[in-house]
């Protein structure tokens, strides 16, 4: 049993992780602004239900307030976001004061370890900021590099941002950009396996300095893989619509966009050229990263093939209803 404090618990991800590090038997306290106790009761009362302790604070309380907390804990999990990212260095401050932290999980969960995202500092500078604060004050740490949400890749074929894809809908265009060749392979994971695999990495000093990567061999899927998953399912067996237009986008033209484009899609044009036309996400693990799957092979994720069949299986069932 570990004493764990999470910050952005009352989000997304952060609210699974909490309650999966309940689960695992961890003594789990939630670092909650009075704000969102306020405007996200019923998450809070959710938290509280499960076992979750609620602290009342926030990224923005005074630093000896931080420090007062931490000395509480052993191990911090952050899974902020937006501004949050960059604030999380006053978090690492009090944790250096504090003294008590043996293992510090700052908010990554991203497509791009270290190496990767370092050569895109417009979108990941706070991060690389956090990492440098946290190992110059010598403080244990593990970074979660969680890659694609599936949610946002597999849902639009690996479209950033279109979300209606699997299962289709009646504005959805059949024509579908494809980055390169559309045969890079894209890491993608359900992100109830991202707070699984990041609930059982507290504690566990096999990740102490280390990356833990979220890569089960079963999700790295390309664009074409996507695309027949879809066309298997929608075009041949529920004769739907007609088969994918694949239009094919170069390198050459996804630099044009990101020179003309503003935030945020310069940022997300980015990303696209990252994964698709210049590494993908595939590389080789160095001596400091661990993958999750290895280190917890108890635990059963769900096959991305998996969660694409479910999706339209549910649109199936939906469409039987309706008639």
């Amino acid at each position: 049993m570990v004493k764990v404090l999470i910050v952005g618990a009352t989000g997304f991800l952060g609210n699974m992780i909490a309650k999966e590090a309940v689960k695992l038997g961890h003594q789990v306290t939630a670092l909650v602004s009075e704000a969102s106790q306020s405007n996200k009761k019923d998450i809070v009362d959710g938290l509280k239900a499960v076992g979750v302790m609620i602290k009342t604070g926030s990224l923005d309380s005074a630093h000896k307030d931080l420090v007062d907390v931490l000395k509480t804990v052993e191990v911090v999990v952050s899974v902020v976001n937006g501004p949050g990212v960059a604030t999380q260095t006053k978090l690492v401050a009090a944790a250096k004061e504090a003294g008590t932290i043996k293992q510090f999980m700052p908010s990554e969960f991203g497509v791009f370890g270290a190496v990767g995202e370092a050569s895109v500092p417009l979108m990941f500078g706070p991060k690389a900021q956090v990492r440098a604060a946290l190992e110059a004050a010598g403080i244990p740490h593990t970074y979660v590099v969680s890659y694609g949400f599936a949610s946002y890749w597999a849902n639009g074929l690996g479209e950033l941002g279109q979300k209606n894809r699997v299962p289709p809908s009646p504005s959805t265009s059949n024509k579908v950009p494809f980055y390169g060749t559309g045969r890079t392979k894209l890491v993608m994971n359900v992100e109830e396996d991202i707070a699984a695999f990041t609930a059982r990495a507290i504690g566990d000093v096999r990740t102490i300095n280390k990356q833990l990567h979220v890569r089960p061999p079963l999700n790295a899927l390309s664009q074409h893989d996507m695309a027949y998953i879809w066309e298997d399912k929608i075009f041949r067996q529920l004769c739907i619509g007609s088969r994918l237009d694949r239009a094919f986008v170069s390198n050459a033209d996804l630099e044009q966009r990101i020179a003309s484009a503003q935030d945020p899609i310069k940022k997300t044009l980015l990303q696209l050229q990252k994964v698709f036309t210049v590494d993908g996400v595939t590389t080789p693990l160095g001596a400091n990263d661990v993958e999750a799957s290895r280190l917890y092979p108890d635990y059963f994720y769900t096959p991305i093939a998996k969660y694409m069949n479910n999706l339209i299986d549910t649109f199936r069932v939906q469409l039987a209803a309706e008639e």
